[in-house]
């Protein structure tokens, strides 16, 4: 996940004609957006992709997914079956993990990891995600 969000970051950072200084300063988390381009960072916490992606304007889906500077932004039609199956596999995590997450948070995971899910070839709920989102709420 960290070479797709450094190369969707450089290329956000060069679209919008932004260095990574002001994205830093925008998001308020100091040296997050260099040591992710300079690959010091592989793992950042979920509110340090939230806060980038934020200020970028994209989703976190965008910015972790592979290949999205070729791809143009696509506006699915709901998959039920998939939709359900995200949140019954991140309520099931939620469980395991005993968090207790406002609703708020608990829309936005899901929204994240069924976009992220919408993206994937097989259309299948990406459980490692789910994780992913997970563990750096912790």
């Amino acid at each position: 996940m960290s070479k797709a969000m450094q190369e969707n970051i450089k290329r956000q950072l060069h679209a919008q004609n932004m260095t990574a200084a002001e994205l830093e300063r925008r998001t308020g988390i100091p040296h997050a957006v260099v040591n992710i381009l300079h690959g010091r960072s592989k793992n950042p916490s979920i509110k340090t992709a939230q806060a980038i992606a934020k200020e970028l304007g994209c989703s976190v889906e965008e910015l972790l997914s592979e290949g999205t500077e070729t791809a143009p932004k696509q506006n699915h039609v709901w998959d039920q079956r998939l939709y359900t199956d995200t949140f019954n596999t991140l309520c099931k995590q939620i469980q395991e993990l005993k968090l207790q997450p406002s609703a708020e948070q608990v829309a936005q995971w899901l929204t994240d990891a069924y976009n992220y899910a919408l993206g994937n070839k097989d259309r299948n709920v990406d459980i490692r995600f789910i994780q992913w989102l997970l563990e750096r709420a912790v």
